[in-house]
């Protein structure tokens, strides 16, 4: 296959320069570019420790370096070249040894210049994760299989790391111990060791263990173990779970996908992607090897060099391709990236959260996509089709003109990206593909931090401020390159936002704190001269006044600071010299600035400096839809939840991200803080029993309380009960009731005449809900006490009911009639119709006139229906005394027995005794 070189140049034509670096044991030299920071160099270190060398034939002299190449970054680049070179050649990807010299060459290159950056190498274990449809009932075992399986790790890390510390302080025991070795590994000679070795066993360590631990220690070994007893996090990718399902569900938080989300939750290993081949490629991409190419190093003075982007795109399309054939993967799935997408566009001034910056990041990324697509079709012209392609032919075709048309070609890298998607389109309708996907998004701190700190995918820079190392290590912020050629591009005042953002590192013309009135507080010139070298390169005003850098007998002898207080973190410095907490944020702000989250500045310019830490989870789901809508694979930058978030957290974050369009949700959690620990109440000690000579027996009440599952009484098929027809405000209100044989209440309807569709429908289902809860046992003084004296409209003065005259709500109405016709609730009956206030209630009898009661027919109680036609017509109900009893007894109304009817219906009528009943006076004095 014939490669071209994205430049000409080699690691010869390069700046390197030899650096020293300081690491975990020892003081290394190392060759490394002149403009990469430590940390960087440090990341690419430990990538080249990792580094395969494995050689086709054990033989690369053909593809060796005769130059410096070999030195840069402990030859871990050239390494890595070579080897690609030498696998390229071993599979017939190159026809001769000087095409993979060119490859070679371009590859170290680019890696050199910090255009492109490989990944760690992958493991398989996402092979045989399982893909399972929401909607499947096999969803629930598939989960509880899946957080079983990742509980059962969780408690074995656990564990480990209780037997690596419990077992190292055994060791350290004998370690530490001065004397013969025999009598330090002897528990009963060691003290230290025996207690180390006692809290071993209450741990839950066995005996043999410990006893290995001893011998080992004896023996000369230090460590229990080659690991940290904290070792780094790493990120979870088995067991992997993918789940597809319809996207309305999700965003509706169906309870499927809730467990789901849970699941996520807990483990951080569930994929939910909403097609199915999306969870496939999903899974895929997790184990596809990986590659990032730093986009913002194709921009110069805000001009993309297209064709360098995507002649970088072949190259480390073919580079993955060899690195997947030199380990032997049939379904070679490629997971090539772009990073500092964000500065490509605040450096062209497009801010992040807006619709011409996604629509500028997506031409990048089709861009690199159809590219890596053309040279896949030219590598299976050569090589062959993955197995499947026939399989998905359609659906591959399908997506590559999908994108082509969706990319347009409004601008000139729209236009170039689509012209290299007809090519691909072309080429693969002829050779097929070599690679089910080819690009994604995903994340990667290590690799990012290979790139200088540059986002992976769709990921939003840091903010516009940079740390920039000086020659002796020392770190000082600053305003980043693209940050300033965005301000350019829209026109800003750079200066006036770097002092607003980084402060005047000067405290000359400082508000409150300036040179004078130091001198007025004790300082002379030798301590300010002092803060003013401190003040570039120092955090905050703070630690330019440190006890370090004024020296700690001026605070002492001057200023008064206790001895013991001088390394003290708490001391601060201008505080003892007796400034106030505002004169001090005044001082701050004008020498170190207020950040852009503080700084007074433009809102366009605030929005286009807006770094991760200002755009919200919205911003960055529409940036990620935007661009993985030009990637092959779904974009697996997890959805970050903090460690305190709870899992009804994650479902809105997983409801978030479906309603935002992204093809797939992958959630996880922080991990706990180092610190962590649970506020545990102190244990309370048992109080030691006391040996007594006979037994007290002391009488106790055993109350057994048992639960009982609740049941549903379900009403007769006949029954009885009454409707009650009324108005509230001019609203015609039907009330039925339906009862028990006892009488009890067990079912309302409520009917509204007139009234919109919507509004009669909440209502009959509200009745039906109280009808439900009725039959399931809630007392309905319950549901009385919860909705009486609700005010909403329609509200007011209530006709057609003899007792209730005024509500202030139809739920109040309601309520008021069921509570005084089944619970005797006269309390709740009213007979002032004007009388609206906040309860509803009226005066009572004192305002009213009683009428007299006139017997009533049964016919107006009973139903004849009900009865069949039993009740007689000749019943009459005779009344006995007035229905508002409390009434009549805050009336003073004296009652006694009739000596004519029997019933206790008489009362005194002013000065005489007279029967409700029969209206018989009888002769009675008292």
């Amino acid at each position: 296959m014939q490669l071209t070189a994205p430049r000409a140049a080699t690691a010869l034509d390069l700046a390197l320069e030899p650096r020293e670096l300081e690491r975990a044991d020892r003081f290394v030299q190392v060759v490394a570019p002149a403009s990469w920071s430590t940390a960087r160099i440090e990341a690419w270190l430990d990538w080249s420790a990792g580094l395969a060398r494995d050689f086709p034939d054990g033989d690369d002299a053909a593809l060796a370096y005769d130059g410096a190449e070999e030195a840069a970054l402990d030859g871990g680049p050239a390494l890595y070249a070579r080897r690609l070179a030498a696998w390229g050649l071993h599979l017939r990807v190159f026809a001769s040894a000087s095409k993979a010299r060119r490859f070679r060459d371009g590859l170290l290159e680019s890696l050199l210049s910090g255009r492109a950056a490989p990944g760690a190498r992958t493991s398989e274990s996402a092979a045989t994760a399982e893909i399972v449809d929401l909607s499947a009932f096999e969803l629930e075992t598939a989960l509880a299989t899946h957080l079983g399986a990742a509980r059962r790790e969780a408690a074995v890390a656990g564990v480990a790391a209780t037997v690596q510390v419990r077992l190292q302080a055994v060791m350290d025991a004998i370690a530490r111990c001065e004397g013969e070795r025999g009598a330090c590994a002897d528990v009963t000679r060691n003290p230290s060791l025996a207690r180390a070795a006692r809290q071993a066993r209450e741990a839950g360590i066995t005996d043999p263990l410990i006893a290995q631990a001893i011998a080992l220690a004896q023996a000369g070994d230090a460590r229990w173990s080659g690991e940290s007893p904290n070792p780094p996090a790493r990120p979870a990718t088995a067991p992997l779970m993918s789940v597809f399902g319809a996207r309305a569900l999700v965003e509706a938080g169906d309870p499927a996908a809730a467990r789901l989300a849970a699941a996520g939750w807990e483990s951080g290993r569930v994929i939910l992607a909403f097609e199915p081949r999306d969870a496939e490629a999903a899974l895929r991409a997790m184990t596809a090897p990986r590659a990032a190419i730093a986009a913002g190093q194709f921009v110069e003075a805000g001009e993309l060099d297209a064709d360098a982007l995507v002649e970088t795109a072949r190259l480390w399309c073919v580079a993955l391709d060899i690195e997947s054939g030199a380990a032997g993967a049939q379904r070679r799935s490629l997971g090539l990236t772009l990073a500092g997408v964000h500065d490509v566009l605040l450096a062209q001034g497009l801010v992040y959260d807006s619709d011409a910056g996604r629509r500028a990041a997506a031409e990048l990324f089709a861009l690199a996509c159809a590219a890596a697509l053309a040279a896949s079709a030219e590598l299976a012209g050569l090589l062959g089709a993955y197995p499947e392609f026939e399989a998905d032919r359609d659906a591959r075709l399908g997506a590559i003109a999908g994108q082509a048309k969706a990319v347009g070609d409004a601008t000139p890298v729209a236009a170039k990206a689509a012209k290299l998607y007809a090519g691909a389109l072309s080429a693969s309708a002829r050779t097929g593909l070599r690679h089910p996907e080819v690009t994604g998004l995903f994340a990667d701190p290590e690799l990012s931090m290979r790139l200088g700190g540059a986002g992976l995918g769709a990921a939003p820079n840091t903010g516009p401020i940079i740390p920039v190392e000086t020659e002796d290590g020392r770190v000082f912020p600053a305003l980043s390159a693209a940050a300033a050629a965005g301000l350019n591009a829209i026109g800003a005042d750079i200066e006036s936002v770097i002092l607003a953002l980084l402060g005047r590192r000067d405290l000359a013309e400082a508000p409150e704190i300036h040179p004078q009135v130091l001198r007025e507080r004790g300082f002379t010139d030798h301590e300010i001269a002092a803060v003013q070298a401190a003040l570039p390169l120092a955090s905050d005003l703070r630690a330019a006044f440190a006890p370090q850098v004024v020296g700690e007998g001026f605070v002492r002898d001057v200023l008064g600071a206790p001895a013991d207080a001088l390394d003290g973190p708490d001391l601060d410095v201008l505080a003892l010299a007796g400034f106030r907490p505002e004169q001090i944020a005044a001082a701050q702000a004008h020498a170190f600035g207020r950040g852009l989250a503080g700084a007074d500045l433009p809102a366009g310019v605030t929005a286009l400096l807006a770094g991760a830490e200002q755009l919200g989870a919205a911003a960055k789901n529409a940036m990620t839809a935007a661009t993985e809508a030009f990637a092959c694979a779904p974009a697996l930058t997890p959805q970050q939840l903090a460690w305190t978030d709870d899992p009804v957290c994650a479902r809105r974050l997983q409801s978030a991200a479906a309603r935002a369009g992204l093809r797939a949700v992958w959630l996880r959690r922080d991990p706990p803080p180092a610190d962590f620990a649970l506020d545990l109440p102190p244990a309370t000690e048992e109080p030691q029993r006391r040996l007594l000579a006979s037994p007290i027996v002391t009488e106790r009440v055993v109350e057994k309380i048992v639960e009982r599952e609740p049941t549903r009484r379900r009403l007769p098929d006949r029954r009885k009960g009454y409707i009650q027809k009324a108005a509230v405000g001019g609203h015609k209100v039907y009330l039925h009731t339906g009862e028990y044989e006892d009488g009890a209440l067990g079912e309302v309807f409520i009917d509204m005449h007139k009234e919109g569709a919507a509004f009669r429908s909440l209502m009959n289902n509200f009745a039906i809900a109280v009808s439900i809860g009725l039959q399931y046992g809630v007392p309905l003084e319950e549901f009385a006490d919860a909705f009486v004296f609700t005010r909403f409209e329609p509200a007011g003065r209530v006709t057609g009911n003899d007792s209730i005259r005024s509500a202030t709500s139809i739920l109040d109405y309601i309520f008021r009639e069921l509570a005084v016709s089944y619970l005797d609730r006269d309390d709740l009956a009213n007979a002032d119709p004007n009388e609206f206030n906040a309860d509803g209630l009226g005066g009572g009898l004192a305002d009213t006139v009683i009428a007299e009661a006139e017997p009533l027919p049964a016919s107006r109680f009973i139903s004849k229906g009900f009865s069949r036609g039993a009740a007689p017509d000749n019943l009459v109900f005779l009344p006995t005394g007035p229905r508002d009893r409390k009434a009549a007894a805050s009336a003073n109304e004296e009652q006694d027995v009739c000596p004519s009817c029997g019933d206790l219906s008489v009362v005194r009528r002013g000065g005489r005794l007279v029967c409700e009943t029969c209206g018989v006076a009888p002769e009675m004095r008292g």
